[in-house]
């Protein structure tokens, strides 16, 4: 009854231009979440005991010089001028983390209800944070299970400037998922999504969400860089794949598309004739 309830409440009955499919949404977002948890839980079981991605054989952080073994030249080049620019590593690395799993998060719930849009019926708000959601989750797994897979090497360990204790402690299995960067990903999908959105339903604030997701997504990355935690291609990765699942799964949603419950009912008709005109 629940689930029933929960779907009838978030289908969209109205003008609205985006729309939801509760079931099959739920199973895609539950999916996604997945394949972003258990890999979290079961960290230290299945990370690789040594780095594949190791951007050269041992921590001494030299400069890369783009040959076999060391760092490239444009991760080189914005480590060696973004690392500790206009605060610490510390401060930037708790910064990171209030404004992408705190501030982002709130600025897109909030714009989500109070920015629907003119076409929008009862429950606009919940499907368009439905569709955030959606992003998101999806957007996680795809940066957890390329984690897992690439093993990256981070920079302060790269650099020799880690420690053995606190949040840069080289002992860590994290230190070998710095491929691509969660906190810009995440940042990306939830707020490409909800302008995506916005446009689609031609809300007059689409615009002024444009404008915060590339300021999100661009801080985001920076305090990355800055906090020594990622490279510039982790964060570039991560806010790729953001955007990418923050721009089509709202597109998806346009009433008539895959995960429209229009496209449900339309091909349920099956082929059909329509003849209009004046008699």
């Amino acid at each position: 009854m629940i689930a029933v309830a929960l779907a009838v409440a978030l289908t969209a009955s109205g003008p609205d231009k985006v729309d939801v499919r509760p079931d099959v949404d739920a199973i895609i977002t539950g999916i996604g979440f997945g394949a972003w948890l258990f890999p979290a839980l079961a960290s230290k079981s299945i990370v690789p005991a040594t780095c594949r991605w190791c951007d050269g054989p041992d921590n001494s952080g030299l400069p890369g010089t783009g040959s076999r073994g060391s760092l490239n030249g444009v991760d080189a080049w914005f480590h060696d001028r973004m690392t500790g620019w206009l605060m610490s590593r510390d401060t930037a690395a708790v910064t990171s983390d209030v404004v992408a799993y705190g501030l982002v998060p709130a600025g897109v719930i909030t714009g989500a209800f109070l920015a629907t849009g003119p076409h929008a019926s009862d429950g606009a708000g919940w499907r368009a944070t439905f569709i955030v959601a959606e992003s998101a989750a999806v957007s996680a797994g795809l940066v957890q299970g390329l984690k897992y897979i690439t093993a990256r090497k981070r920079p302060f360990v790269r650099y020799g400037t880690g420690d053995t204790s606190g949040s840069y402690r080289i002992d860590s299995e994290e230190t070998r998922l710095g491929f691509p960067s969660g906190h810009t990903a995440l940042a990306a999908s939830t707020t490409f999504a909800l302008a995506t959105t916005a446009t689609i339903e031609e809300s007059k604030a689409a615009p002024w969400f444009w404008a915060g997701a590339a300021v999100a997504t661009i801080s985001t990355a920076s305090l990355r860089v800055i906090a020594d935690k990622h490279y510039f291609t982790d964060v570039a990765a991560g806010a790729l794949i953001g955007a990418a699942s923050g721009v089509i799964f709202p597109l998806l949603h346009r009433r008539g598309g895959l995960l429209s419950s229009d496209s449900v009912s339309v091909g349920a008709q099956g082929p059909s004739f329509l003849l209009s005109g004046r008699f």
